[in-house]
């Protein structure tokens, strides 16, 4: 039984912890079938208790005729705090079956997507090379990073892939200069993001190299690119950064991300490797080794679980009940787990209920501890 078999039956569990630890676990690993995607949709749709849990999280196959028709209509007859996932998920579809359902969708999103969408689908190179870089420059002297002139950047690369309208060459020669660089611009970025669409497992040993950037946009881009690549090659590259501080947190995410045995191996090697007092390296370790649901994993991660740790940066509790839940194993902790959920659960809820007061908001990164409170790291949460 493998990864895929063992999370199947759980895929739209009444749990909502378990749940919640399926959509986790699926939102990086790109291998979801299209009959899972359809199956959560679906979920979403018909049980709005579960929309927000399944929603979020989502990864869609943006190409998918039948999933693109389900999004048409959640978006346009879910619940007010629904519809707000669906539209987001609507901008993920491809250009193409995005104009295909102009009639149904065209109040979701704004005016400038559906401009950018007819040069992608019915222009030229020439005009698609042409917006591509008028994107890029409004990137680079924006100053402060646009998540939606990024997300437009990302459909036009795409647009160039998908027709054979860049060459390995290009993206070579993109990547190389920017290697020289203190930092990567934009062009530099998205040539990972194409190395990934293109499957150039040949990169692996230059972008590896990358998990210690400060970038957040570049190590989400690498580890997405690395992760596409479902190869031990990859695991094995990430194994010296595993252990690093500065890269931990992606390193574990890429390995954690390529189901095969070796990954395990890996993982179960790195957990023994941690200094007595990196406890927060430790956590990042079990997580990743958590949602592998590997059976040979459990004896490191029943020792990690009883020592009833407690961290920042991943929330042990629902991990290690979601884990021996699905793996269907007993273990002496799982009623104090659920009291412990259930009892932040009530704190968190009687928070939400206190008046708002005036707060200073410190700028998060990415890697840090969701501010929240959820204790997720900031990336995994609400980053």
């Amino acid at each position: 039984m493998d990864f895929k078999d063992r999370i199947e039956p759980f895929l739209t569990s009444d749990d909502p912890i378990i749940l919640d630890f399926v959509t986790h676990t699926l939102h990086d690993y790109p291998n979801v079938s299209e009959e899972w995607i359809e199956r959560l949709v679906d979920e979403a749709t018909q049980n709005e208790e579960k929309a927000s849990s399944i929603l979020t999280f989502l990864r869609v196959d943006s190409m998918h005729e039948e999933v693109a028709e389900m999004l048409v209509q959640g978006v346009n007859h879910a619940s007010k705090g629904t519809r707000n996932l669906f539209r987001y998920l609507v901008y993920e579809l491809v250009p193409d079956m995005a104009l295909k359902h102009r009639n149904e969708i065209s109040l979701h999103l704004t005016k400038d997507y559906w401009e950018l969408y007819e040069i992608l689908v019915n222009g030229s190179e020439k005009d698609v090379r042409k917006v591509y870089g008028d994107i890029l420059h409004k990137l680079e002297v924006e100053g402060t990073y646009s998540s939606n002139l990024y997300r437009q950047a990302k459909k036009v690369a795409y647009t160039l892939v998908k027709n054979g309208w860049v060459t390995g060459e290009e993206i070579e020669r993109e990547l190389e200069e920017n290697l020289k660089q203190e930092w990567f611009n934009y062009s530099g970025i998205l040539a990972v993001y194409m190395i990934g669409l293109l499957k150039m497992d040949t990169y692996i040993h230059k972008l590896v190299p990358l998990l210690v950037s400060n970038e957040d946009i570049l190590l989400e881009e690498v580890a997405a690119t690395l992760i596409s690549l479902q190869s031990d090659e990859v695991v094995e590259a990430v194994v010296p950064y595993l252990l690093k501080e500065e890269s931990n947190i992606f390193a574990a995410s890429i390995v954690e991300n390529i189901k095969t045995d070796y990954a395990v191996e890996v993982l179960r090697n790195a957990y023994h490797q941690v200094h007595d007092d990196d406890d927060d390296t430790r956590a990042i370790i079990i997580e990743a080794l958590i949602h592998h649901l590997s059976p040979v994993a459990e004896p490191e991660i029943n020792e990690y679980v009883s020592k009833r740790p407690t961290s920042f940066f991943v929330e042990i509790e629902r991990l290690a009940y979601s884990y021996y839940k699905i793996m269907g194993f007993d273990h002496p902790l799982l009623n104090e787990w659920t009291d412990m959920i259930q009892n932040r659960g009530n704190e968190e809820h009687e928070a939400e209920n206190i008046p708002n007061q005036p707060i200073k908001v410190e700028k998060v990164g990415r890697n840090d501890p969701c501010p929240c409170g959820s204790g997720k790291k900031y990336k995994k949460c609400c980053g």
